[in-house]
């Protein structure tokens, strides 16, 4: 595969791990860091596992902004489990990463049995399956290596005519600048967001991104002309054991729509869809939506 003939080339394997509920469960209704818990606390017997995944910081120096190898994807937001209720989410492994596969699938289903919220709840594992061929990986105590099939998101690199687009914020999308959170979130911002998670991501775990279409795709994205926003500021907190703090997970979400000629966008926002954009998106912020006319 050129360069010169390829907009973007990364791989990336979504797992969706089902748990069952075994007793009533009162959660945080947004679980992307109670999850990355459950996922870490799975991978603490397999240390060169946990190690690249958790500490990947540590690993490049201890770089505030290096960017991690797998992506927390949890559900919709849901107070209350029943017994009996499933409650599914996704792990996605990112280039290198993705060679951990085996060893993370492994490691739940040593686990079997997760501890969830604060008064630590039974969720079992059901069984954990490709999130997008829904092909199982492991079930029933068997894991089936031949499931374990990478996808590219050069796949979705192909242009689709748009001359509309709507774009939904799923989960707070949390950009910074000057340290401060952005509130005002236009086409531009979007745009420019995926091709920094495209290249920050290539540049670490392999891959690659076309520089120069990326550079004129960014100074294209301000033509686009908004025609409606319906966002706000979704105030979020969450505890961290590590940090022994109450830490601010505040973001943006809501709906913006856009006319113009948008199908030199739409390789990079599809892409957006699967990658998300801004900071914490390991913990599953950052999520979009986009629908085309």
């Amino acid at each position: 595969m050129h360069q010169q003939n390829t907009i973007f080339s990364l791989e990336y394997l979504p797992l969706l791990i089902r748990l069952n509920c075994q007793e009533a469960a009162r959660l945080p209704a947004f679980l992307g860091s109670t999850l990355h818990g459950v996922v870490g606390w799975a991978l603490q017997n397999d240390r060169e596992a946990y190690t690249y995944l958790f500490e990947n910081r540590r690993l490049g120096g201890a770089k505030q902004d290096i960017v991690n190898p797998y992506m927390i994807e949890p559900p919709r937001p849901r107070s209350v489990y029943h017994s009996g209720d499933e409650l599914s989410f996704k792990l996605v492994l990112f280039g290198n990463a993705i060679s951990y596969a085996e060893r993370v699938v492994t490691s739940l289903a040593k686990a079997d049995i997760f501890k969830l919220g604060a008064e630590r709840k039974s969720f079992k594992l059901l069984d954990i399956l490709h999130a997008e061929r829904f092909s199982p990986i492991w079930q029933r105590g068997h894991v089936h290596m031949n499931s374990i099939t990478p996808v590219n998101i050069n796949s979705v690199a192909t242009r689709e005519f748009a001359n509309w687009c709507s774009i939904h914020l799923l989960t707070p999308v949390r950009i910074r600048r000057g340290g401060e959170l952005v509130h005002h979130i236009d086409f531009s911002t979007i745009i420019r967001g995926g091709v920094r998670r495209i290249e920050t991501l290539t540049e670490r775990y392999g891959g690659l991104i076309n520089r120069d279409m990326a550079t004129d795709t960014i100074t294209l994205a301000g033509e686009a002309q908004q025609i409606s926003s319906g966002l706000y500021l979704n105030e979020m907190h969450r505890y961290s054991n590590r940090k022994s703090e109450s830490v601010d997970w505040s973001g943006m979400l809501g709906a913006m729509t856009f006319e113009g000629e948008l199908s030199i966008f739409t390789p990079w926002l599809n892409a957006v869809r699967i990658l998300h954009i801004g900071r914490n998106t390991t913990f599953g912020c950052g999520q979009l939506d986009v629908v085309y006319r």
